[in-house]
C-alpha cells in the first residue's frame, strides 16, 4: 500500500503529465517551481516522461530546454542520429537531388524533435577518394536512374563498353551499388546480373514501362556481390577456395581489415598471415593480389599461383635496364677521371 508521501508524489507527477497532454510545456525548472520538487528529480521525471509518454520530446529555446508534448508522431531520436550519420554520405551524390534531400530529411527530423547538433558538416565525413567521375556534371542521370528504382521503371541509355564500343541499352534496374565511391546499375542479363557504370551511362531516361521487381529468394544484391571479388558479377565460373600467405607488414593489417564478407585470416606459426576467400576468380582477383607486391604468396588455386607470378616477371622485366648504344652516366663519369688523371701524369 502506497504511503501518503508516495501518493502525493504519483498526483504531483501526473499533473505535470495533465499539463503536457493540454498543451503546456515544462522545463526543469517549472516543474521544480511548481511542484516543490529538486531540479535532479526535475530531470529524472523528464527523463521517465520522454521515455513512457509517447509523443513527447525535448525542444530547446535559447538556453531552455523544454519538455512538450506533439500529437504528431514525432521521429526518434534514433531516427535523428540515423538521419545525421546518412547525410554525410551527400557528397557522394554530387551535383544530383539526392545530395539535397539526404541533407534536407536530416534537417527535417531536427527541427521536428527540436533539436540542434552543430558542426554536423565536420563530424561525420565521407572521405571520397577520387569520386564518381560522372559527377556533378551528369546528376540529372543520376536522378533519373533513382526515381526508375523508386517506380520499377525501366531505363532507356547510351553505353560506352571499355573496347569503346557504344549501344543503347533498354534496363530494368533492381540497384544502384556504390562501390569504392563509384556508381554502377545492377540488373539482369541472360542468365546472371551485370553491374553498369554510371560514367560510362549517357543520355538516361526513365521509361513509363513498369517491370515486376523480383522477390528476395530470385534477387538478393548481397548474396550475389559476396560471389565475386568487386563489382564484377558477370560470370559462370564457380566459386572457389582462394588462399594467400602475406608478411609484414600486411600480415599485422590483414588481421584488422577485411576485404571480402568470406574471409578468414589466421596467424601462421612463422609470423605470416593465411587469408581465406570464397569467391568467383576474376580480374579484380588478380590485381588485388598484385597490390601487396613481393609481400603475398598465393597458395590456392594453382591458376591464380602461376597467373600472379607470370605478371610479376612481367612486371620486373619492365624495369630492366633498357639496352642503349650510349655509355651509362656513371661510365662517363669514371672514363672522364681516368682521362683526366692521366693528363696530370704528363
Amino acid at each position: 500500500m502506497k504511503t501518503a508521501t508516495e501518493g502525493d508524489t504519483v498526483s504531483t507527477l501526473l499533473a505535470v503529465v495533465a499539463d503536457l497532454l493540454r498543451g503546456d510545456k515544462h522545463s526543469r525548472r517549472t516543474i521544480a517551481g511548481s511542484t516543490g520538487k529538486s531540479l535532479p528529480t526535475a530531470d529524472r521525471w523528464i527523463e521517465q516522461i520522454e521515455a513512457t509518454l509517447p509523443n513527447t520530446r525535448r525542444m530547446r529555446e535559447g538556453k531552455t530546454t523544454w519538455l512538450v508534448y506533439d500529437g504528431r508522431r514525432v521521429p526518434s531520436r534514433s531516427a535523428a542520429t540515423g538521419a545525421c550519420v546518412a547525410a554525410s554520405l551527400a557528397s557522394a551524390f554530387e551535383g544530383s537531388a539526392q545530395e539535397r534531400n539526404l541533407k534536407d530529411a536530416r534537417d527535417y527530423i531536427l527541427k521536428e524533435r527540436g533539436e540542434v547538433f552543430g558542426d554536423l558538416e565536420r563530424k561525420f565525413v565521407l572521405a571520397p577518394r577520387g569520386g564518381e567521375y560522372a559527377l556533378p556534371e551528369a546528376g540529372a542521370d543520376l536522378d533519373e536512374i533513382v526515381e526508375a528504382l523508386l517506380q520499377n521503371a525501366r531505363l532507356r541509355f547510351e553505353y560506352r563498353h571499355n573496347d569503346g564500343r557504344t549501344e543503347t541499352l533498354t534496363i530494368e534496374p533492381l540497384s544502384l551499388v556504390l562501390f569504392e565511391h563509384r556508381f554502377y546499375v545492377l540488373t539482369p542479363r541472360d542468365r546472371g546480373f551485370y553491374p553498369y557504370r554510371f560514367a560510362r551511362m549517357a543520355h538516361v531516361q526513365r521509361l513509363e514501362e513498369p517491370f515486376n521487381y523480383p522477390s528476395k529468394g530470385a534477387y538478393d544484391p548481397a548474396a550475389i556481390l559476396a560471389q565475386g571479388f568487386g563489382i564484377h558479377t558477370y560470370g559462370t565460373g564457380p566459386v572457389e577456395d582462394v588462399e594467400i600467405v602475406l608478411l609484414e607488414p600486411w600480415a599485422s593489417f590483414a588481421l584488422s581489415h577485411r576485404w571480402h564478407p568470406t574471409q578468414r585470416a589466421v596467424r601462421l606459426p612463422d609470423g605470416t598471415v593465411s587469408v581465406m576467400l570464397q569467391v568467383r576468380y576474376c580480374r579484380e582477383l588478380e590485381t588485388w593480389v598484385l597490390g601487396f607486391g613481393e609481400h603475398a604468396r598465393v597458395m590456392r588455386p594453382e591458376r591464380l599461383r602461376q597467373e600472379i607470378g607470370s605478371r610479376l616477371q612481367k612486371a620486373a622485366a619492365v624495369y630492366q635496364p633498357a639496352p642503349t648504344g650510349r655509355p651509362s652516366i656513371a661510365k662517363t663519369r669514371r672514363q672522364g677521371a681516368e682521362h683526366q688523371a692521366k693528363r696530370r701524369r704528363k
